[in-house]
């Protein structure tokens, strides 16, 4: 589903990503872990091509895209965009749509779809994260938790095969943030891939099949939870694990 060959990316002269390796299958889960800094979020925002990598090969389901100095074309971005949906920190809802204006906006405007038909399926999709009867509110009106998970059900109107969610609950206060990973937990039992930046260790532990530990730009360990959460090999895996029980 996911494939990532000798990743690398610069930014000002610094290297943020040094020759990163990984696969996810579908299906799979898999959480990306480490110390702010450490590359987590450049990565993810690679896969979506939000940064564009300056060496290496990104697949995603049919597309490969290799950054061998080549310039990047609209055609490859948008081909590899295609495959995924993004949820971001700070939810990037329009404050002037409804929630249901919101979550139709991309399939109306980017697939020209009729747009009776895209309520409806967006209706679908607000029933599933608990968010139907918000359906005609702006995002003014509602909670860090409810903007989330309306950009959550935004993201899946496009079908994405793959979800990619970089720390979706960091914004959140402590009482939203279960309702998110709750959702989240849902997408993980009904098969959908996805690939999470995330602080939540016990969500990690629970939902991912894979974890990647990030530290200076590279994958310092990777296996499942079990391995690399409660038994790591690394002593900087087994640092940082200290330093969040403290």
């Amino acid at each position: 589903m996911i494939s990532v060959a000798k990743l690398k990316k610069v930014f000002d002269g610094t290297t943020v990503l040094k020759s990163i390796d990984f696969s996810v299958e579908k299906g799979e889960v898999v959480c990306l872990v480490g110390p702010s800094g450490s590359g987590k979020t450049t990565l993810l925002r690679c896969l979506n091509l939000l940064e564009v990598p300056e060496e290496g090969t990104v697949a995603i389901g049919k597309k490969t895209v290799d950054f061998g100095g080549k310039k990047l074309s609209r055609k490859d971005t948008n081909e590899l965009r295609a495959y995924s949906g993004m949820v971001f920190q700070g939810f990037h809802l329009f404050p002037h749509k409804t929630v249901i204006e919101n979550i139709i906006e991309a399939p109306l405007i980017v697939q020209g779809r009729d747009k009776n038909e895209l309520v409806r399926e967006g209706e679908e999709l607000l029933k599933k994260v608990g968010m139907f009867e918000h359906k005609d509110k702006y995002p003014d009106a509602l909670s860090g938790g409810q903007q989330q998970r309306a950009a959550i059900a935004r993201a899946l109107m496009m079908k994405p095969e793959v979800m990619l969610f970089d720390e979706p609950t960091s914004a959140l206060d402590p009482q939203t943030v279960g309702e998110v990973l709750r959702v989240m937990e849902d997408l993980a039992r009904e098969g959908q891939t996805m690939v999470v930046v995330t602080h939540e260790m016990n969500f990690a532990r629970r939902v991912s099949d894979k974890v990647l530990f990030m530290d200076g730009g590279y994958i310092v360990e990777s296996g499942t939870p079990e391995e690399v959460l409660t038994t790591p090999k690394e002593e900087r895996t087994r640092e940082f694990l200290q330093l969040l029980e403290e």
